[in-house]
C-alpha cells in the first residue's frame, strides 16, 4: 500500500459510508507527506496564518513553498464537528491545511489527508461499552509492578485471575497495541499527566484504555502529526 511514495504505516484505512455502502478507503497522515517533500526538494518553507478565530471554530490558512512553486491550502476546524479536538481547533485547522497544501503541491495529490477525515468514524458504530468501576494508570509504567508490559495482557489471561482488576475488553474497546502506541506517541510528544488529563477529559475518559477503537485510531493518527511535525 506504499502508493506514491508513502510507507505502510503513514497510512490509515478507515471504513467510511459512501452513499449506503460502507468502503474501506486510505488516507495518508500529514507526516507522509511531510517526510516526502523532505526528502525530494532542498528548498522548502511553509508559513500559517489565522483566518478566523472564533471560540468554537478556527479556519487557518497554510502557504508551502518548494522548488515546484508556490501552494496555499486552507483548514477549518470547529467544535461541533471535532468535538474530540475541542480544546485544540487551531491546531487541528493548522493541520488540515498543511495537509492541504502539501497535497496541492503534488504529494500524494490524489488521496484526501488523514487528518481532513478525522471526524469520520472509523468503523461502523460500536454498542456503548461500560465503564470500569476502578480506572487504571494513563502512563503504561504507573501500574503497582511498574512494568510497562503487565498492561498489554489478554482479556484472556487477566480474566483468568480472580484477584486481577477489571478490564474493558468489549467489542469496540481500545486494543492494548492502540494504547501502547498512544503510550508512547505522548512520550515522544512531551505530554505531561496534565496534558493527556486534558486531552481525554472531552472524550469522557480519564485513561487510554476507556477511549473506543475508533476514537484511540483518531488519536494516534492526531499524535502522528504532532510529532512530526
Amino acid at each position: 500500500m506504499g502508493t506514491n511514495g508513502f510507507r505502510e504505516d503513514e497510512l490509515v484505512s478507515r471504513r467510511v459510508k459512501v452513499g449506503n455502502e460502507w468502503q474501506t478507503k486510505t488516507f495518508p497522515i500529514i507526516g507522509g507527506r511531510l517526510r516526502i517533500i523532505h526528502e525530494t526538494n532542498s528548498r522548502l518553507s511553509i508559513a500559517t496564518e489565522v483566518i478566523k478565530l472564533e471560540p468554537d471554530f478556527a479556519v487557518v490558512r497554510a502557504t508551502l513553498e518548494s522548488e515546484k512553486g508556490k501552494f496555499s491550502g486552507t483548514g477549518t476546524a470547529s467544535a461541533q464537528r471535532d468535538a474530540r479536538l475541542a480544546d485544540s481547533l487551531v491546531e487541528l485547522a493548522e493541520t488540515r491545511a498543511i495537509a492541504r497544501s502539501l497535497r496541492f503541491g503534488g504529494i500524494g495529490c490524489e488521496f484526501t489527508s488523514a487528518e481532513e477525515v478525522s471526524h469520520v468514524a472509523a468503523t461502523e458504530p460500536e454498542p456503548e461499552q461500560t465503564p470500569d468501576k476502578e480506572p487504571v494508570p494513563v502512563f503504561a509504567e504507573d501500574n503497582e509492578n511498574d512494568k510497562p508490559e503487565a498492561k498489554g495482557q489478554s482479556c484472556a489471561a487477566s480474566n483468568s485471575k480472580e484477584e486481577s482488576k477489571p478490564q474493558r475488553c468489549g467489542i469496540g474497546q481500545a486494543t492494548q497495541a492502540q494504547v501502547r502506541a498512544l503510550y508512547a506517541l505522548t512520550k515522544r510528544a512531551n505530554y505531561t499527566h496534565e496534558d493527556i488529563d486534558s486531552m481525554l477529559r472531552p472524550l469522557n475518559a480519564s485513561t487510554f484504555d476507556q477511549l473506543t477503537r475508533e476514537t484511540a485510531s483518531q488519536l494516534i493518527t492526531y499524535l502522528q502529526t504532532e510529532v512530526a511535525a
